[in-house]
């Protein structure tokens, strides 16, 4: 009965040891996969606000290609045919650390609830008449037009530019 009473302590000491290292072990699992939530999490947001850019551009463009047209059904005066070096997108336009497109010919586009908060600016180029525009609606000659949108949704930045054929049928 005595050597039972001088292991005994000693497993008590060891049985201490033991849940300690247990503990550790379940904190770090645990500070793991706070970390892993929290990582993402960000990715999360940050596909959201890339995605809400991105859709928010999409809907800015295509409300220039709706103004250009009425413009045109307007007779309303149409910017001028560009020359080389200006039909060339300004740096700040790719600068992520531009706040904002206030360059020469950028415009910004109101604010609606449909954008989430993202600024949209746009310039529109024309291009000259094409005698032969391909899959352009209406007669020829057509007037070729280069719309740029940029969409800043926080540290994202969304490009888009499509070509507008107004035919002579319009």
């Amino acid at each position: 009965m005595d050597a039972g009473m001088g292991a005994g302590p000693r497993q008590r000491g060891a049985a201490l040891v033991a849940s300690l290292v247990f503990l550790l072990l379940l904190s770090l699992i645990s500070s793991a996969g706070i970390q892993m939530s929290t990582l993402q999490e960000r990715m999360a947001a940050n596909s959201r606000q890339r995605h809400d850019g991105f859709q928010a551009a999409e809907a800015g463009l295509r409300r220039v290609e709706e103004l250009l047209r009425s413009e045109v059904l307007n007779n309303r005066p149409l910017p001028a045919p560009c020359q080389a070096e200006t039909c060339e997108l300004a740096p700040q336009v790719l600068d992520l650390d531009a706040q904002g497109l206030a360059g020469i010919g950028w415009r910004q586009l109101e604010h609606d609830q449909s954008v989430n908060g993202v600024q949209l600016w746009y310039q529109v180029y024309s291009l000259g008449e094409s005698l032969v525009p391909v899959k352009a609606p209406g007669e020829a000659p057509a007037h070729l037009y280069r719309v740029v949108v940029v969409g800043l949704s926080g540290n994202t930045r969304i490009v888009l530019e499509s070509m507008y054929v107004l035919g002579g049928g319009i």
